[in-house]
């Protein structure tokens, strides 16, 4: 053992010199490791940092939901159903609503939205945005989504019901339209006109990747919207969304809103479906295909930086062998084994891939502390990444240098001595 720790220490020490001595050399051999080190750890917390904002966005939303529409989130089903059938679909109405909240004995809770396409003019005094998303709901909206208000409430069965002229805006509407105030609530804006009182703000925590931004939305009573805005089937999204009850099974659920929404619709046992069942899940599976593209992405740029990091590395230990020769040669004389050169080199050539890897964990380091402050995601270089990049640093450092390690112990002490 003790003379193990002599062998590192020397070679290291010897090493470092002949690091020093031909940084240029040395600089261009690291150049591959550290570039393909990079490319595949820092797409690895990439990818790591979208799931786990994927992840967070459907458990903020809630993982326990179904959304009842004619659109399909997914066209992974039948290839012969052509797009085409889902728009010719007809939308979910206010009416399969209703029958779903009495007919479901696995529903938490029942809601009804209506999403008009085109943004309205939503203004305060003379301040306007036309980036406000208008959602109409029924009362059971909050209970579904269970939203976080950071000030007031939201809308109640009553206000609901009578389609009373109230409203729950998000946090970034209210920063705009309320600049020097810090709480809204009481005070009245205007949707395309039309006064409405905020009674709520939905507290400010930007766009997920699944799409959802509560920050730009206005929610207003159902009866509210349908009694001051006239609007076409085409104009609108309409959406009936379900929350489990504690304890029950998505797929149970799924199950039953099919049954319940084909007797809503009066559907024969031949015919299909002419609405789709949808859960955030599948909006998270659409991403594993660019997931799999990411990840050959990086398997090709790193193996092809790789390879040419490792013929450097294999080409500063067969210069380090020849210029060396003489030193083998006196070391061998004074007793040092074939063992105790091979394990020399090619722990010198590790070391010089352990060195890459480093560079290159510290451009990720660098990339996460930016990429976090950009995107507003978590970018984290993991322990498991880390321990990949020196995993694969070190099986390249073996590779590169095991034959110039073997041409090393092999010589001759006499012939080395002699060489120049």
């Amino acid at each position: 053992m003790r003379h193990m720790i002599t062998v590192l220490g020397e070679t290291l020490k010897l090493t470092l010199q002949q690091l020093w001595l031909n940084k240029l050399r040395t600089f261009l051999s690291l150049f591959g490791i550290t570039v393909g080190i990079f490319s595949i750890i820092a797409i690895l917390t990439a990818v790591d940092a979208l799931k786990n904002n994927i992840n967070q966005s459907i458990n903020s939303l809630g993982d326990n939901i179904l959304f009842v529409n004619k659109w399909a989130w997914t066209f992974d089903g039948p290839s012969d159903y052509p797009w085409w059938k889902y728009a010719e679909r007809p939308n979910v109405k206010y009416e399969n609503f209703k029958f779903v909240q009495a007919k479901s004995k696995l529903a938490d809770a029942v809601t009804f939205e209506i999403n008009p396409r085109q943004a309205p003019e939503v203004s305060y005094r003379d301040k306007k945005t036309y980036k406000a998303q208008l959602s109409a709901v029924t009362a059971d909206y909050g209970k579904v989504f269970q939203l976080d208000i950071a000030r007031g409430r939201f809308l109640s069965a009553m206000e609901v019901n009578n389609g009373l002229n109230v409203c729950v805006i998000g946090g970034e509407i209210a920063e705009k339209l309320f600049k020097n105030n810090d709480n809204p609530v009481g005070l009245q804006l205007r949707i395309a006109g039309k006064p409405v009182q905020v009674i709520g703000v939905i507290a400010k925590k930007g766009q997920d990747l699944l799409g959802f931004n509560y920050d730009k939305v206005v929610i207003v009573p159902l009866n509210y919207y349908e009694r001051n805005f006239s609007y076409e089937p085409y104009q609108v999204d309409m959406t009936l969304e379900v929350r489990t009850r504690p304890g029950v099974s998505l797929e149970a659920l799924k199950n039953e809103l099919i049954g319940i929404m084909r007797a809503s619709r009066k559907l024969r046992p031949s015919q299909e479906d002419n609405f789709s069942v949808n859960q955030l899940s599948v909006i998270a599976k659409g991403f594993d295909g660019v997931f799999d593209s990411l990840g050959m992405v990086k398997w090709v740029i790193g193996a092809f930086s790789l390879i040419v990091g490792g013929f450097g590395i294999a080409n500063i230990m067969f210069v380090s062998v020849s210029e060396r020769r003489p030193i083998i040669g006196i070391k061998k004389a004074l007793g040092a084994t074939r063992n105790d050169i091979l394990l020399e080199f090619l722990i010198e050539a590790i070391f010089l891939c352990m060195m890459g890897a480093l560079v290159g964990l510290l451009l990720v380091y660098i990339m996460c502390i930016f990429a976090t402050k950009a995107s507003g995601m978590d970018f984290v270089l993991t322990a498991g990444n880390v321990g990949i990049a020196f995993g694969i640093s070190f099986l390249l450092g073996i590779l590169a240098g095991i034959i110039p390690a073997y041409m090393a112990a092999k010589m001759e002490p006499v012939d080395a001595i002699r060489s120049k």
